[in-house]
C-alpha cells in the first residue's frame, strides 16, 4: 500500500456496483411505464373501454353493497 492510488480501487468497485444497481432499476421502471403505456393503449380501444367501464361499475356496486352491509 505504498501507492495512494491503491485507495483508489474499493471506491471504483462500489461506483461500478452502485451504476449497475441503478441501470437495473431503471430498466425495469422503463419496462413498467412501457407495460403501462400500452395497457392504456389497448383499454382504449372500443372493447376496452367498455371493459373498463363495466370493472369500474362493479367495483362501484361493491363499494355500494359493502356501505349497505356497514
Amino acid at each position: 500500500m505504498d501507492q495512494p492510488i491503491w485507495l483508489l480501487v474499493p471506491w471504483l468497485v462500489f461506483a461500478i456496483a452502485a451504476a449497475l444497481k441503478a441501470w437495473k432499476i431503471g430498466r425495469l421502471i422503463n419496462k413498467r411505464l412501457i407495460n403501462n403505456q400500452l395497457h392504456s393503449q389497448r383499454r382504449d380501444t372500443a372493447g376496452g373501454i367498455e371493459r373498463f367501464r363495466a370493472e369500474l361499475e362493479l367495483g362501484w356496486r361493491r363499494g355500494q353493497q359493502s356501505a349497505k352491509n356497514k
